[in-house]
C-alpha cells in the first residue's frame, strides 16, 4: 500500500510528500497524530521544499555570483552612506518592485552602488522574485549578439520578463564627474 500512495504522490507531482511518507507515518505512530495532521505535515513539507527550491532557482538565475546582505555594508566608510542610510534600509523591503519604480544609485567609484544593488537582487531572490543582474556593457553584448542571430525579440522578452533588472555600470562618465557621494533617486 505505502508504494502505492507513493506512486501516487508523485503521478501528482508532489515529491517532497512522497520522500517524506515513511518519516511522517513513523511520527504519526509515535505521537499519535490524526489522518488529518499526517496529511498536513506533508502538505507542510512539500510547500517549504517548493518555496526553498524556488528561492535556490531565484538566486542562480539572478547571475548573482555571491550573496551579499546589508549587513556586510559599511555605513560608517563615507558621508554620503551614513546620510543614507535610512532610506537604503527602507528599500530593502522591496516595496519599489510591486510599486513598478526604478531606483537609480549615482555616485564615485567605493561608494557602494555596486554592492548596494547586489543587496537588492540578492535580497529579492530570497523573496522568491524573478531578478537579474548584469552590467549595461554585457546587456549591450547580449542585444547586439541576439541582433545578429535574429533572436532580438526573444531576448528583450527575457530582460522584460525580470521583475527586478539590475543593471550596474550604466553610465561610467557619471563616475567622472563630480559626484563625490551615493545618492539614491
Amino acid at each position: 500500500m505505502m508504494e502505492a500512495v507513493i506512486d501516487k504522490f508523485k503521478s501528482l507531482r508532489l515529491k517532497n510528500c512522497a520522500l517524506n511518507l515513511p518519516a511522517v507515518l513513523e511520527q504519526s505512530a509515535q505521537k499519535n497524530l490524526t489522518p488529518l495532521q499526517v496529511i498536513d505535515r506533508l502538505l507542510e513539507i512539500e510547500i517549504e521544499n517548493r518555496k526553498k527550491a524556488r528561492i535556490d532557482l531565484r538566486f542562480k538565475q539572478s547571475k548573482l555570483e555571491e550573496k551579499p546582505t546589508i549587513d556586510q555594508f559599511d555605513f560608517a566608510h563615507h558621508e554620503s552612506r551614513q546620510k543614507q542610510k535610512i532610506r537604503i534600509l527602507n528599500l530593502l523591503d522591496l516595496g519599489f518592485i510591486q510599486a513598478k519604480k526604478d531606483i537609480i544609485l549615482i555616485g564615485n567609484p567605493g561608494t557602494g552602488k555596486t554592492f548596494l544593488s547586489k543587496c537588492f537582487a540578492y535580497a529579492a531572490t530570497q523573496n522568491g522574485i524573478k531578478t537579474l543582474f548584469t552590467t549595461a556593457m554585457d546587456m549591450i553584448n547580449q542585444l547586439v549578439a541576439a541582433e545578429n542571430d535574429h533572436t532580438m525579440l526573444k531576448k528583450l522578452q527575457f530582460y522584460q520578463s525580470q521583475e527586478l533588472l539590475v543593471c550596474d555600470e550604466l553610465c561610467k562618465a557619471l563616475h567622472n564627474s563630480s559626484y563625490d557621494k551615493l545618492n539614491i533617486m
